[in-house]
């Protein structure tokens, strides 16, 4: 690995810088206050500002180190931080690093924590040398998974009872994702894996995106009978792509609390109870019928 520290990154939402002693407030209002954020971290809320800035006085101390990589997210917009994204712990055996964050209550389900965790991974793999980035999460914190699988992070099991938390002992759901060693940073939007069928990478905004691979393609044109040119295959693979992107946005989405099968427009009687009748006006039915037989209809034979 080629440790360089924290370095600024951007994406279209959000910078990634290091924090200052002046970040004390900010980071105490948005998020270390909050035990409904630190409810599945390993360190309790923050009890006053004094507190906070004990901790943030430790971590600029940190950056001095080459191999400490600690940012905090700051929203463009509102030019302040709204969480923090960082390795924690680097094994150089193995050329890893494992990355952790955490992001205020007002903030989930907007796509943020997404947007920064793809930029720390393209800056892992491309600017510091790092080969394996792994995290782990609460099995009952899903919504850390959904964000590590947005990433392109695979499951790679559960280590029951593993880990321990604010809610006590707790199973550790494990992630990882790895650098292909012959991928150049100029040809990462185009890898295909020839393993998967569909393949998350990262685009020059930060953002990851699912590639779709040509067997996949193949297959598709198979069960759709259908033969397609080179130029289709090509526009449907980007088609696909875009859809399955729009479906990781609505996986972020909040719907807690949202009932199944509810309707923009007021719609009645949807589940209404099967009515049982006797068969009124069965006479006039089998009147049009040309073959008639025991009270029913009599069809041709359609299997010999």
């Amino acid at each position: 690995m080629k440790h360089i520290g924290t370095q600024t990154l951007t994406t279209e939402h959000l910078t990634l810088r290091c924090f200052t002693i002046e970040d004390a407030e900010y980071m105490y209002e948005n998020w270390a206050k909050d035990p409904e954020v630190t409810t599945f971290l390993s360190w309790r809320e923050y009890k006053s500002v004094a507190e906070v800035q004990e901790i943030l006085s430790q971590w600029i101390a940190e950056y001095e180190r080459l191999d400490y990589y600690n940012w905090a997210i700051e929203l463009n917009e509102l030019e302040q931080p709204i969480g923090s994204i960082s390795v924690t712990h680097v094994l150089e055996q193995i050329q890893a690093a494992e990355v952790g964050y955490c992001l205020g209550k007002e903030y989930w389900n907007k796509g943020y924590m997404s947007e920064a965790l793809a930029r720390v991974v393209q800056f892992l793999f491309e600017e510091a040398g790092v080969n394996r980035i792994q995290a782990q999460h609460d099995k009952a914190n899903l919504y850390s998974g959904k964000v590590l699988e947005k990433c392109g992070f695979l499951y790679e099991g559960t280590r029951l009872q593993g880990g321990y938390n604010n809610t006590g002992i707790c199973d550790l759901c494990l992630y990882g994702i790895v650098r292909e060693a012959e991928i150049s940073p100029e040809e990462t939007e185009e890898v295909e894996e020839t393993h998967n069928t569909v393949t998350k990478v990262a685009a020059e905004d930060g953002t990851m995106k699912n590639v779709i691979s040509d067997d996949t393609i193949e297959y598709v044109g198979i069960l759709a009978k259908l033969e397609l040119m080179e130029e289709e295959k090509e526009q449907a693979k980007k088609d696909m792509g875009e859809m399955l992107d729009y479906i990781d946005q609505l996986n972020e989405l909040d719907t807690s609390g949202v009932e199944p099968m509810s309707h923009v427009f007021p719609v009645h009687n949807v589940f209404r109870d099967d009515l049982v009748t006797n068969g009124d006006g069965s006479a006039d039915t089998l009147a049009n019928a040309p073959l008639q037989k025991n009270g029913g209809f009599q069809v041709p034979k359609t299997i010999g």
